[in-house]
C-alpha cells in the first residue's frame, strides 16, 4: 500500500504532574530529514527520539514540537541550600569588609544552579513516558500518510491506464506507419534505380532506415516499465524513488517513438503520455 509523505500527528502525557504535547509534520523531501524541538530537559532523548523516527519513516521532512499544555505554567524548584550559602557569603562580606547594600532576589535568580525548570528527572523514567506520546503521535502521523496514499493510488491509477490506453494506440499505429514508410523508401528506392545509383548500396541504406523506423523493442521496453510500476503499486515498501525512476525511463521510450516515427498520430500519443507522466511524477514525488 502506498504511503504518502504529508502527514500530521498530536498527542499528549503528563510527567511529575506537568502536562505536554508533542506535535508531529511530515512533508514531502528526498531524503529522512527531522528536525526536533525539545523542551531543555528532553534534550538527552533527543537521539532516542530520531532513532524511533528512522524506524518508522524512510523519507520525509519530519518536524517534531514538544511544549507544555496550554495553560500549564513552568515548574520551577529553588536550590535553597544553595540560596543559603549565597546569603551567608552576602553577610560575611558587608561584616569583614564593611560592604552596604542588601542582596538583589533577581540577581539571586538569575543564577541557573539557584532556579531549576522542574526535577531534573531520570531519562530513563522520562523516555518511556515520553516515547508513549510520541508513539501515539506517530501512529497519528502514520495513519494520515496511509490514507493519503490511498487517495494518491486512485489518481496514479487512473494515469497508468491512461498510459496503457495511450500505447495501446500507437501499437494499432506502428505497423500501419511501418508499412507507409517502408513504401516510400521502395518507392524513393525504384527512383533512384532508374538513374543508375548503385542498387546494393541504396538497398543497404533503405534496409537501415526502416529499421530505424521500427520502434517494437521501445514499446515493449515502456510495457515492462508500466507493468513493473503497477507491481510496486501493490507493494508494503516504500517505493517512491522507484517509481519516480520508472517515471523518467517510461518517458525515456516514448520521446525514442516520437523520434523515430514520421506519423503525426504516433508523435500526438506520445505528446498525451508526456503530458500524463508530468502529472504522474508530481503525485509520485509525494510517495514515500
Amino acid at each position: 500500500m502506498l504511503k504518502s509523505m504529508t502527514g500530521y500527528g498530536r498527542a499528549g502525557f503528563t510527567l511529575d504532574g506537568e502536562g505536554y504535547v508533542v506535535e508531529v509534520k511530515t512533508l514531502n523531501h528526498r531524503y529522512l530529514d527531522l528536525k526536533a524541538r525539545l523542551p531543555e530537559r528532553f534534550f538527552p532523548l533527543e537521539s532516542r527520539v530520531r532513532e524511533e523516527v528512522k524506524r518508522r519513516f524512510s523519507r520525509g521532512h519530519v518536524t517534531i514540537q514538544v511544549r507544555p499544555s496550554q495553560g500549564a505554567g513552568a515548574a520551577f524548584s529553588l536550590n535553597m541550600p544553595l540560596v543559603r550559602a549565597y546569603l551567608e557569603a552576602a553577610d560575611r562580606l558587608r561584616d569583614e569588609l564593611g560592604i552596604d547594600g542588601a542582596v538583589d532576589v533577581p540577581f539571586l535568580l538569575r543564577i541557573k544552579e539557584v532556579l531549576g525548570a522542574g526535577e531534573e528527572g531520570d531519562s530513563e523514567r522520562d523516555w518511556r513516558v515520553f516515547s508513549e506520546g510520541l508513539g501515539r503521535a506517530l501512529d497519528e502521523v502514520d495513519a494520515w500518510r496511509r490514507r493519503e496514499g490511498g487517495d494518491l493510488a486512485v489518481h496514479i491509477g487512473a494515469g497508468i491506464k491512461r498510459l496503457d490506453a495511450l500505447m495501446k494506440e500507437i501499437e494499432r499505429l506502428a505497423p500501419e506507419s511501418f508499412e507507409a514508410h517502408r513504401k516510400r523508401l521502395s518507392d524513393e528506392l525504384a527512383r533512384l534505380v532508374g538513374e543508375n545509383v548503385d542498387e546494393t548500396r541504396l538497398i543497404q541504406e533503405a534496409a537501415l532506415l526502416a529499421q530505424k523506423a521500427a520502434v517494437d523493442e521501445e514499446i515493449a521496453r515502456y510495457r515492462s516499465h508500466l507493468n513493473q510500476f503497477s507491481r510496486y503499486m501493490d507493494s508494503d515498501e516504500p517505493v517512491g524513488k522507484r517509481l519516480d525512476f520508472l517515471c523518467q525511463e517510461i518517458l525515456r521510450e516514448a520521446n525514442t517513438i516520437a523520434s523515430k516515427s514520421p506519423d503525426v498520430r504516433i508523435v500526438q500519443a506520445v505528446v498525451e503520455i508526456k503530458s500524463e507522466l508530468e502529472k504522474l511524477r508530481e503525485q509520485v514525488q509525494n510517495i514515500e
